[in-house]
Formats: C-alpha cells, structure tokens, sequence
C-alpha cells in the first residue's frame, strides 16, 4: 500500500493567532503494482504542483516505467501569497522602509536625492535620467523605484507577517537595474533582522528583471518581520527597482510504490567470428530461459544459422519465450576476409628454347605462393617450357584466405622463313616472290629491295640475289636468300592440222627452238614432246614448251577426224542415159587420199583402168566402145589419208536395156 509522507507536516493545530497549515493536500502517485512481462506502468502524480523529483530523475508530473522496481516521487507546491501589495498595486501601502517618499521639485525629479523612493509605473516617471521601463507584473502596473542611499544596511522593504510553525517559506522578488550602470544595489534578505542567503545585485542594464529567491523554516516562529536592505552604501549609481515582492509556504510531497513486472529472457551469442570470402560459419544465441524462439536480423529463424556474407555483416538477434516476454538484443559480427585477386606480370608468349618470367601479384600485402608445377614458392619464377604450359599458383593471405590463378605460357616453335617463287626470269615476264614464315606476327623485310609486303613481284632489275628477312616479336629473326637467273624463253611448233579416221591415232611431234625442252599438252596435262591422240571427235590440242621455269607460248594443231575413212563399191549399174544408176562408181570414198581401179572381163581381159577416187566407169571401154551386158571383175587399192591402204575387189554387173 503506498505512503505519503508529508515533510512539512503541523505538529499541532493552533488556531489562535497562528496561520492554519496550507499543506493538506492527499499527494499520491499510484498503487503498488504487478504486471505482464513486456507490460508499462504509468506513475501520475498530482498536477499543477510547481516542482517534480522522481527516482527515476524525471521532472514531469507522471513517469511510465517497463522494469519492476520501487518508484519515489518527491513534490513541492507554493502555499497562498502572505504578503501584502507585493505588487505595489495599492500604491505606498502594507509595508515600511528605511528611505524617504520622494517629492517633486527635484532638480532631476522626485528621486533627485539618495535614499528616496517613489511608487510608480516607470524610472523615468521618478528621475530624469533613468530609463523608462515595464513593471515585472503586467508591464504597466507599479513598481517600487529606489534611489540607492550611501547608509550601507538601509532596510528597502520591510512587512510584518504571520507564519506556521515548523513550516518552509520561500521570500522572493524581482530586481532590475533602474539605469545602464555598471554600479548596481547589492540587494539582502532578513527575517526578524537576520540575513537569509546571500546577496543579490542587479543586472547593469537597466529594465531587465531578475528573480532571487530564498528558503526559509519557520521553526517556532507564528509573526515575522521580512525586509529587503540595500548593502550598497555608493550615492552615484545604486539606482534600482524592485516589484512582485513575495512570501509564501513551500509544501513538499512524497509518495512511492512498487511495481512487479517479471523480467525479459536474457540471451548470450557467441563472440565474433571471422571468415574468408565465400566461406560461411555457424553463429549461436543460447538462453537459460526454455521454450525460447530466436530472430536474426539479417539471417531468419533459429538458435544457430549458418551464414556466408560477402562483406564484414552484424548480425542481431532476439529471443521470445512461451509468455511472449522479448529478450535483450545480442549481436554477432561476421568478419569476412578478402580473398587475395592475383594478376600475373610476364611473358605469355616465349619461343622454343628460350625461358621465360612469371610474376604473381596479390591485391593483399605479404600473401605466400606455392606454384603447382614446380612447388616454388617465390613471388617470380623462371620457366623453360618445351610445349604450350599452364601454370597454377594458390596464393594464401596473411588472414589465411586461399585463392588460385592460372597463366598461360605460349611456347611457339623456332622461325622459319621461306622464299617460295621461280628462281628464273624469263625474258619478257613479271613473276612474284612469296614470304613464307611457320609463325603468325612474323613481319618481313625483302632486301635489297627495302619493301615489307608478303610478296614481292620482281622484275628483270631484280636478277640475282633476293634476300627475306623474316622478325618476330618473340622468336627473333631468321633470313632466306635466293637467286634470280635470267632464262630464254623456248619456241614450239605443231603441224597446223593432222586428218584422222576415227578409231586411229595420230603421232604427233612437238619441237621446241631449245634443246632438252620439256613439253606439256593440253587439254589433259601430257607430259612428253611425243603423243599418239585418239580424239572421238575433230578437236584442237594445245602444247607448251618448258625451259628452266621459262615457258613458250602455246602452239595449236586441229585434228580432223573422219568417222567414215572406207570404199564402197555397188554390185549393180546400168548404163543407159536414163539418169538411174547410170555409172559405175564408189559409193563411197571418205577419207580415201589416193586410189587405182581396175576392171577386168571375165576371162581377165582389161576393161578399163581409173586412178582417183571420185571415177565413173559408163559401160565403154578404154577406146569408148560401149560392152555388151556381162559380169565384170573390179580390184581397188586405196590410201586413206593417214597413209593406210585399203584393198578391195569383187564383181559389178552391167545391164544395158
């Protein structure tokens, strides 16, 4: 149950010629309380008092607490004024004083002498040279103006009051300068002729209003007499005012109560944790509360999660138990390690046979290497490989943190250059050298020439010798060489034309103006001065000459052939001028260059005799006397005109009617 406890309490009523005590009020703050984990309780003290003092170190009327505990509130209140026209609103009334009413006729006014005063609404109403000023209370209402007397202990304001026993009492008022001087009233509370406190002074500007207080018991007291005295005994300056003089019981209160409020969970989580990039690890929160449920922020749900931040990460977390009652806020730090980022320095590219340097560079100072193919462990190496090699180093940092990179060395086989082309120069051509390298990148240089281009055509300025300078960026330089003759140009010759029956083979022959010429035949690429053809149709063929890499010109030769290279002789002829069949004569004779005919009787006799192939026998014999009708006999011996004999005989019968 709470308590009030009043400090300031009557001992005993006194009703006679005492004041009755204003402290009665029943000051409480609340009831002793138990609440619901997570629950708040509000403390509301009694409003309107002037002063508020809570354990808690709150100066407001009410607190709202969250955690149990006994909570104190100590209170104080101003009683009712006691004194009388503190405002000087009633004029020159309810009080004493040790100086003299001012009066006109001043040389500055009423105030023109020290130690006079005068109850008015501004200095400058009492003084010609104070300043014009509000009164403290309304700004337009009174004041008490003093010019200050040079008797040090002069009683300013004096009143008689009646007090309560054993009761505290607050004597205050408001001060200010009356001018802007630097000499200002040293002002001093009594009672009953004893000083209270300590002295007070003035603000040196003038109108600006100042409150001094003091605290005073009454003890056995029941009537007092309070005063305000001037200590300043200097008669130039010392020029105040003073207004809303006031006299009145402080009351002070006291109350407290308990509150019960069960406490939260309390958690513990493991200290901080430290890790390389891409690593992860398991971070705690543990209670020894039961049935607790666990949040972390980032990271979910549970006593333990595992996590694997990119970055240095706080993680926090809160417990729940069964009643809903939240823990304290526990806090993990992750560290997270960088990884070492490695680039590498060095010759990608190296030629067969030569070494090269690779260098490692971590982006974390003092990181330790280990190179897989050899296990060196310095930061540059010298390697010679024989073949396109891979190398693997793992690089560790100071923090432990593993990372591994690859180089690539490029191992390109020794330059090769090459001049490819015809060495001789034919009169009359323009040939072309080629630059051949077995590496790419390979720049060339042809001397004596001075030109960089892969080929170089030449001329007849060029005989003689060419040189190749072949650089590469890697694998240095190498030079061929080659020498430019000049060659004479062969002539070839072929018959115009050759006649052919089909079926047979001419045996052509061709002659080059230069000895040990070779020769080649076209179509069909032959090889060889000499060729038997046997073409299935009258065709051209072609041949070229080859001396030395100088060819010829072509020469053609058209090959005729016949398909039909025979005689044919008829059986049959009658020789009567009708215009049928009125001859004897070769039906046939294509291909047949030369041919001798001879014609006989039966009993071998000869008839007649022809020597070209187109003859026409008429039935008369070689005087022209006309024959009888009888059966002759015929024997032809022909040439074709590739010069083979063709032998033919048989009988005719002549039938003249």
């Amino acid at each position: 149950m709470k308590s009030i406890f009043l400090l300031v309490a009557l001992l005993f009523c006194v009703f006679t010629l005492q004041a009755q005590s204003p402290c009665n009020i029943n000051f409480s703050i609340g009831n002793d309380s138990t609440l619901l984990c997570g629950q708040t309780y509000t403390l509301q003290a009694n409003q309107g008092l002037d002063s508020y003092a809570w354990s808690t170190g709150s100066s407001q009327s009410s607190i709202t607490v969250s955690t149990s505990g006994t909570y104190s509130c100590f209170a104080t209140d101003l009683g009712p004024e006691i004194v009388v026209n503190g405002d000087f609103s009633a004029g020159n009334t309810g009080f004493t004083t040790g100086y003299t009413l001012g009066v006109p006729g001043g040389t500055y006014g009423l105030l023109s002498n020290p130690g006079t005063y005068a109850i008015t609404t501004s200095p400058s109403n009492a003084h010609n040279n104070f300043s014009s000023c509000p009164d403290h209370t309304t700004g337009t209402g009174n004041m008490m103006v003093v010019n200050g007397a040079d008797i040090p202990g002069t009683n300013v304001w004096c009143q008689t009051v009646n007090v309560s026993p054993n009761t505290n009492y607050q004597f205050s008022t408001w001060a200010a300068n009356a001018l802007n001087d630097p000499n200002v009233a040293q002002l001093q509370f009594s009672i009953n002729g004893t000083t209270l406190g300590t002295p007070f002074s003035t603000a040196t500007n003038a109108c600006t209003w100042n409150q001094f207080f003091e605290v005073w018991n009454s003890g056995a007291n029941t009537s007092i007499d309070i005063c305000i005295t001037n200590l300043n005994s200097s008669g130039g300056g010392n020029d105040f005012s003073i207004d809303d003089i006031s006299f009145r019981p402080v009351c002070t209160y006291t109350d407290q109560v308990t509150v019960t409020i069960p406490p939260n969970p309390v958690i513990q989580v493991n200290s901080a944790q430290t890790i390389c990039e891409g690593d992860n690890v398991d971070i705690t929160a543990s209670s020894v509360s039961s049935n607790m449920t666990y949040t972390w922020t980032p990271g979910g749900a549970g006593a333990t999660i595992n996590v694997s931040p990119n970055a240095t990460t706080s993680y926090t977390v809160v417990g729940e138990d069964a009643n809903g009652c939240i823990s304290n806020t526990g806090t993990v730090v992750v560290n997270v390690n960088p990884l070492p980022v490695l680039t590498f320095e060095g010759d990608s590219v190296i030629c067969e046979g030569t070494a090269g340097l690779i260098k490692v560079i971590s982006s974390i100072p003092q990181t330790d290497f280990l190179w897989t193919n050899n296990n060196l462990t310095l930061a540059t190496i010298t390697v010679a490989p024989s073949t396109t090699t891979i190398y693997e180093v793992t690089a560790t940092s100071p923090q432990g943190c593993v990372a591994t990179a690859e180089f690539e060395m490029t191992v390109l086989e020794e330059l090769e250059v090459e001049i490819e082309g015809n060495t001789v120069f034919c009169e009359g051509d323009q040939n072309s050298l080629q630059a051949i390298s077995n590496l790419t990148e390979t720049d060339f240089l042809w001397l004596p020439r001075n030109e960089t281009t892969p080929v170089l055509s030449t001329t007849i300025a060029d005989i003689g010798w060419v040189y190749l300078e072949g650089t590469h960026p890697v694998c240095g330089t190498e030079i061929d060489s080659i020498q430019l003759v000049l060659g004479e140009k062969p002539l070839v010759s072929l018959p115009d034309s050759v006649n052919l029956c089909l079926g047979d083979e001419a045996n052509l022959v061709a002659v080059s103006s230069i000895p040990n010429s070779e020769f080649t035949w076209f179509p069909n690429n032959l090889i060889g001065a000499s060729q038997m053809l046997s073409p299935s149709e009258s065709s051209y063929f072609y041949v070229q000459a080859n001396v030395g890499g100088c060819k010829s010109d072509l020469d053609s030769v058209f090959i005729s052939v016949n398909p039909n290279c025979d005689v044919e002789v008829p059986n049959v002829f009658t020789p009567n001028s009708d215009g049928i069949n009125d001859y004897f004569k070769l039906i046939s004779f294509e291909g047949i260059q030369q041919l001798e005919c001879v014609i006989v009787n039966r009993w071998g006799n000869l008839v007649r005799e022809f020597d070209t192939p187109d003859f026409k026998w008429d039935g008369t014999d070689k005087k022209g006397n006309k024959i009888t009708n009888g059966t002759f006999f015929y024997v032809i011996k022909a040439k074709t005109i590739t010069g083979e004999d063709v032998d033919k005989s048989g009988f005719v019968q002549l039938i003249d009617n």
